[in-house]
């Protein structure tokens, strides 16, 4: 079973800061989470095959992506806890030769996080850093694919 959280900013024509969009797709079976930020951004430099014009405004924007892909494991003492692995890692930017992958191998920082909260539309969790997580589920649909 796959399940996806997401968080949604769809609105790609904003005037101050960048839209972002965030996915999180976890494969319980395999025991691996796949983070992916997505940004739209104005692009700092007037270059044509980078930037990706507006319908409705001449700004040119800047599509870029960070992957993050992680392995689990249920923690053995706290049943809302799982330790993590940082396996690697993939920055990109459409358009463009930036496209970088960083396997983290053996070195890949590790760390846990725990679930605060949870029900079926939302789940609060809380890294080994003090980081706080909120996200929010996609449709059903999407939810589960065998």
């Amino acid at each position: 079973e796959i399940g996806l959280l997401l968080s949604d900013d769809d609105d790609d024509e904003i005037d101050d800061g960048p839209a972002v969009k965030s996915i999180q797709a976890i494969d319980g079976k395999k025991k691996r989470v796949r983070n992916v930020v997505s940004v739209l951004v104005k692009s700092p430099l007037p270059i044509p095959f980078l930037t990706k014009s507006s319908k409705n405004r001449n700004t040119n924007r800047v599509r870029g992506s960070l992957t993050v892909d992680v392995s689990f494991t249920p923690n053995k003492v706290d049943a809302r806890k799982i330790d993590v692995k940082f396996d690697g890692c993939r920055i990109s930017v459409q358009n463009s030769p930036l496209d970088i992958t960083i396997p983290l191998g053996p070195v890949g920082p590790t760390g846990w996080l725990r679930t605060t909260y949870i029900d079926e539309t939302m789940r609060i969790t809380r890294g080994h850093k003090g980081s706080v997580f909120i996200l929010k589920r996609t449709s059903r649909k999407l939810l589960s694919k065998q």
